[in-house]
């Protein structure tokens, strides 16, 4: 079997090469061939040269972790996050379709609206809801068997039946990357994540969690007084470490048996539903840092980018 991965040094790509390895040595299988590219090594967005690049290669899968993520200045950098999010997918599902190959591809929780109703939302407390499960090393990983099944990891979540209907400029470009890849080739699979946080190397991209913990750590220095973060937006923070696990478990590993499960989008996330606001207190509460947060309403922090309110 042969494994492109594509942006192999992002929050999410880097953390499959050494997984992937493990799962080939404790599958006792030589046949896993590894290809991995970084921006420097292979420029997506010159489409000759990727179609050069994986037509010599001939891989079995593809996973393409390359994306535009900042929400805000997606929308003024509107061609950079268009190319990245809608156009290289779009290419890249014409290229792969061509070769027979399997594509794995990342999508967002904010190609919903948020508009859908979290029954019992407004009593989240954050620690309960969250329950450990987010960040603290030991904790089961993504259930590989909901997503499958058509079912999310949250009862009052979107189910990949919703109609989509992104409410910012992100949002819209990922749900066009999705319709190039579904519009240009059948065999795929699209994970819809929320909340990403993780492992970073070189200092890219950035996730709430790494914010949170930089900011208290001023509080803690005297450098700030308190923090505000917002608490009514709801969502399910995801591990980048347990997503990746779940690709490798339900599809790498399937993948030689022909026990794949069927093309199409899925969401994937961590359990837990839970606020930014109970978030941020609870990675505070774990990382031993007293900071005081105080809860405030999205009206009260405007941003270039409108968010879901329940993703």
């Amino acid at each position: 079997m042969k494994i492109v991965l594509l942006g192999k040094k992002g929050m999410l790509g880097n953390q499959f090469p050494e997984k992937l390895l493990d799962a080939k040595n404790k599958s006792g299988s030589d046949g896993l061939e590894l290809f991995t590219f970084d921006h420097s090594e292979l420029d997506v967005t010159d489409f000759v040269k990727l179609k050069e690049v994986l037509t010599q290669i001939s891989p079995d899968i593809v996973i393409n972790c390359i994306a535009y993520t900042n929400v805000d200045l997606a929308e003024t950098q509107k061609a950079e996050s268009y190319l990245l999010n809608a156009t290289v997918p779009t290419e890249l599902a014409k290229i792969l379709s061509g070769l027979d190959s399997i594509l794995v591809h990342f999508s967002t929780d904010y190609v919903f609206d948020g508009e859908k109703p979290l029954d019992g939302a407004k009593n989240l407390d954050g620690a309960k809801n969250l329950d450990g499960a987010h960040l603290v090393p030991g904790t089961k990983p993504i259930p590989g068997a909901n997503p499958i099944d058509g079912t999310t990891s949250s009862p009052e979540g979107y189910l990949e039946t919703d109609t989509p209907n992104p409410i910012g400029y992100y949002g819209e470009t990922k749900l066009a990357g999705e319709k190039g890849i579904s519009e240009n080739m059948h065999k795929y699979f699209i994970f819809r994540t929320s909340w990403l946080y993780g492992h970073r190397i070189e200092n890219r991209g950035k996730n709430f969690v790494d914010t949170m913990l930089k900011l208290g750590k001023e509080v803690a220095e005297g450098k700030r007084e308190k923090l505000a973060v917002v608490g009514d937006q709801f969502g399910c923070p995801t591990l980048t470490s347990d997503l990746a696990d779940s690709v490798i478990s339900n599809i790498i590993m399937k993948f030689d048996s022909g026990s794949l499960p069927p093309f199409g989008i899925y969401h994937q996330s961590n359990y837990g539903v839970t606020n930014w606001h109970a978030f941020a207190e609870k990675i505070f509460e774990i990382a031993n840092l007293k900071v005081k947060v105080d809860k405030i309403e999205t009206s009260a922090y405007p941003t270039p980018a409108k968010r879901p309110a329940n993703s």
